[in-house]
């Protein structure tokens, strides 16, 4: 078990906490991204989607899958 120092970030947190304002902000469910990510080509099953999230450990990958079904540009980023 890792603990965390007083000043270090716990980053599965911010993770998670940022996927759930992107979902919350395109008013989409996990049964909703869920069924997008699998009409896209991926395969996952809610349960699988809930995880990921709930827990905060996915890879950017994921992250890029979720912003392309929902048309999120990273603008910022050249």
């Amino acid at each position: 078990m890792i603990l965390l120092h007083m000043n270090e970030k716990d980053y599965n947190k911010e993770a998670k906490i940022f996927v759930k304002k992107i979902l919350i902000e395109n008013d989409i469910t996990n049964v909703k991204l869920t069924k997008l990510l699998n009409k896209a080509g991926f395969n996952y099953t809610e349960a699988s989607v809930t995880q990921k999230i709930n827990r905060g450990r996915f890879d950017f990958a994921f992250l890029l899958q979720i912003a392309d079904v929902l048309n999120i540009k990273f603008s910022n980023v050249n």
